[in-house]
């Protein structure tokens, strides 16, 4: 498990030095830092890095939110995976505060992609005792990818992305929600913590689908490796930004 006190933070070296890693992040902490100029870049100027950084702050204050970055020796944020609980407007809002979170954003700044830092903060992610008894969900929308800097098509992005998730133990949902569905590179993901309840399950399941007719794919989860063919999976490193929002 990730520690969430300064001593005891995980740490990765990179070719650019070392890069901490804080769980639990709380809201002076991230206050303390600036991020990377390098983070969220393709989404200015409608939503700078300064702007951001307020939005980590925001939901770190959550206390069912697991804010999780990374940072250097200068204090510069290079990398931040954001959970939270998913907003009461969406569908998933109905099991907020229940056990469901959401990761809302996974991003690692330009210039500091390829080194490891989204799979250290994500194993950080599943391998802490706060998600036992939860549900974590990600979405992968197309329009928040970072396409451009990273040379790849949006088929290889989504590649990319899930196989991340795979690693952290995401499973790969079939959903009829509206928003996911808007493209056919979006994608739904979940991790099952080991402690939840089935109740909870039960819940999550049933919000999976509205349309009657599609009740038997219900609960029926597969593997990235079975959505995307063990070949073609990528070997690349941090590419960019994925989740369902900048946060």
């Amino acid at each position: 498990m990730c520690s969430t006190e300064e001593e005891r933070d995980e740490y990765l070296d990179t070719p650019r030095g070392r890069v901490w890693i804080r769980a639990h992040s709380r809201p002076e902490f991230i206050a303390s830092l600036r991020l990377d100029e390098g983070m969220g870049i393709f989404a200015a100027p409608h939503y700078p890095p300064s702007r951001e950084n307020k939005a980590l702050e925001r939901l770190a204050s959550n206390p069912e939110s697991n804010i999780i970055v990374a940072y250097n020796q200068e204090g510069v944020i290079v990398g931040f995976v954001a959970i939270a609980p998913p907003s009461p407007a969406e569908r998933w809002g109905k099991l907020s505060g229940k056990g469901l979170l959401e990761a809302m954003a996974i991003e690692v700044s330009r210039g500091w992609r390829s080194m490891g830092i989204a799979d250290k903060m994500l194993e950080c992610a599943v391998n802490d005792d706060f998600f036992y008894d939860k549900i974590v969900i990600c979405t992968g929308y197309s329009w928040h990818w970072d396409l451009e800097s990273t040379g790849l098509s949006k088929e290889e992005y989504r590649r990319m992305l899930l196989r991340y998730l795979e690693k952290a133990g995401f499973m790969y949902y079939d959903t009829d929600e509206p928003n996911v569905n808007l493209d056919p590179a979006n994608f739904f993901t979940a991790h099952i913590g080991a402690g939840v309840e089935e109740e909870l399950l039960h819940e999550f399941e049933r919000l999976l689908f509205k349309d009657p007719g599609w009740a038997d794919f219900r609960g029926r989860p597969r593997t990235i490796a079975e959505v995307l063919g063990r070949n073609d999976l990528l070997n690349g490193g941090d590419g960019a930004r994925g989740g369902s929002d900048g946060g």
